[in-house]
């Protein structure tokens, strides 16, 4: 189906991410799923995930329709999600949300009302278009027919939204839901420093078979006693090895900290190497 997400389009790809999308305070407000959470996060955009669908009068009727035995009953699911900006062509964000089967931890088709499918969203003048895409096994197109409106879905769902505390959060100016790309530049003398004692500023090169930024952050962050979560992708794009993402509001919990440390580093390696 295809269907108008009445939302600004920005907005609809922030919720989108699934690291919102899956945000436990989604249970306090949508009435298809009573609880979720992120599992793991594998990168901005990449997640696994879990998610106890409600039994909630749609999901009964598509439950019906569909064939699938004991959908009154809420039940859980592990799910793999992740997404890709451009793909597949320029300007449209394809989403995948894959079921997992939990026994052997690999992508599956699906039971019962989750199945695997893929969502495409686009922009229309100032607002969103999402297009699902499922494979529905031995349906008969009289039942196809028959499903409940997925445009009324989306609204239905939309208002709820804006609602709820999930909303306010998103809109509080925090950055959750958002990340920075940082990069490091001028290092023609070596590769940066870690630190081997701060007290008596004592400091050795980073040595790596090839340089990258994401985990010389993440070591140079636990010698300093900072547990920085920095990756080396955002939404399916892989970083050049000089830059990495690390998310606004762990930024805002640790940046300062950091950039204290990094400066230390920073008057050591030209002292160490030289330069102005």
């Amino acid at each position: 189906p295809r269907c108008h997400i009445p939302l600004p389009f920005e907005q609809a790809l922030q919720v989108l991410n699934p690291e919102v999308f899956y945000d436990p305070l989604r249970g306090e407000f949508d009435f298809s799923m009573t609880e979720c959470r992120v599992l793991q996060l594998f990168a901005p955009g990449d997640a696994l995930v879990s998610a106890r669908i409600a039994s909630h009068p749609m999901m009964l009727t598509m439950g019906t329709l569909l064939g699938v035995p004991g959908t009154g009953k809420s039940h859980d699911n592990l799910l793999r999600v992740a997404r890709r900006r451009d793909f597949p062509r320029p300007g449209m964000w394809c989403h995948i949300f894959a079921c997992v089967d939990q026994e052997r931890m690999m992508i599956c088709e699906g039971e019962g009302v989750e199945k695997t499918r893929v969502m495409l969203l686009e922009q229309d003048g100032e607002g969103a278009v999402v297009r699902e895409i499922s494979r529905l096994h031995r349906v008969p197109k009289w039942a196809v027919a028959k499903m409940p409106g997925f445009s009324d879905f989306v609204d239905e769902w939309v208002l709820a939204f804006r609602a709820s505390r999930l909303y306010q959060l998103l809109e509080s100016g925090l950055g959750f839901g958002e990340y920075l790309v940082v990069s490091i530049r001028k290092c023609e003398r070596g590769p940066p420093l870690l630190p081997v004692s701060l007290e008596e500023e004592q400091w050795t090169h980073y040595e790596a078979a090839g340089f990258s930024l994401p985990q010389y952050l993440k070591l140079f962050g636990e010698l300093v006693g900072l547990p920085l979560e920095v990756y080396d992708r955002i939404d399916g794009q892989q970083l050049v090895p000089y830059q990495a993402v690390i998310s606004q509001p762990h930024w805002n919990q640790f940046g300062e900290t950091f950039l204290g440390f990094f400066r230390r580093q920073r008057a050591a390696y030209r002292r160490i190497n030289g330069g102005s």
